[in-house]
């Protein structure tokens, strides 16, 4: 019997394994909640990075918001699909994401760039002056790849340099392919129309594939059952 029961723990393991490319390629559904801002702000506006929850894990992480034109607010629960950045194709245009109206070749090198400034701005240590104003800047050059209102307002210093991020952002990507950010996710709301969406569209950085978090799934339900089956053996 001990034999079966292993033979069964395989096989749903295996099969986990065979449906992972296949969730990560449907863009599974998580519920979101943003959990808080960042203290820092550049022409009265919260910079990066942001803190959400995301689907079960009642842990905040740090999350980078790409999209101007919308606005979110602590406590906030939505819907969002999990478009992992090695799914991008610069061939076939993925209008799942929150911004599509370009060519396939241009949405997947303005998500790389995204991609490459929300790693910038994580890595700075905003409790130094100059950590905190780079992020700031770095923020504004994420979302003006997205959105070209989104500088209006600022100084001529903080303009020069958040320009200066941006061209930088796309000078660093210009040799990468989606697959180099792999570890990058995309969670766009279920209503993402660009000014009226259910909420701002965000990257998290070292986020697990969602196949991965598929084939978890699997693997700890089977794991779950094989516990099940030994307590009612037990008590029989």
């Amino acid at each position: 019997m001990r034999k079966n029961r292993n033979l069964m723990l395989l096989g749903c393991l295996w099969a986990g394994a065979c449906l992972a490319p296949l969730a990560a390629q449907a863009n599974p559904v998580v519920s979101m909640e943003l959990t808080g801002v960042n203290e820092s702000s550049l022409n009265g506006v919260n910079t990066g990075p942001y803190y959400a929850t995301i689907g079960s894990n009642p842990a905040s992480v740090a999350v980078y918001c790409d999209d101007f034109l919308d606005d979110v607010n602590p406590g906030q629960v939505w819907q969002a699909t999990v478009t992992n950045m090695s799914e991008l194709s610069t061939t076939t245009l993925d209008t799942n994401l929150m911004f599509h109206d370009s060519t396939a070749a241009a949405q997947a090198s303005n998500y790389m760039a995204a991609a490459w400034l929300a790693e910038q701005i994580g890595s700075q240590n905003q409790s130094l002056p100059s950590g905190q104003l780079t992020a700031e800047q770095g923020s504004y050059a994420l979302w003006y790849i997205f959105d070209s209102s989104a500088l209006a307002g600022l100084s001529s210093s903080d303009y020069g340099a958040v320009l200066a991020d941006y061209n930088a952002a796309f000078a660093a990507v210009v040799d990468d392919t989606p697959s180099d950010f792999s570890k990058v996710n995309i969670y766009t709301p279920l209503h993402s129309t660009p000014g009226s969406a259910s909420s701002q569209e965000y990257l998290a950085v070292d986020a697990p594939e969602p196949g991965t978090l598929a084939l978890m799934a699997v693997g700890l339900a089977a794991i779950g059952w094989k516990a099940r089956r030994r307590r009612q053996a037990q008590s029989i």
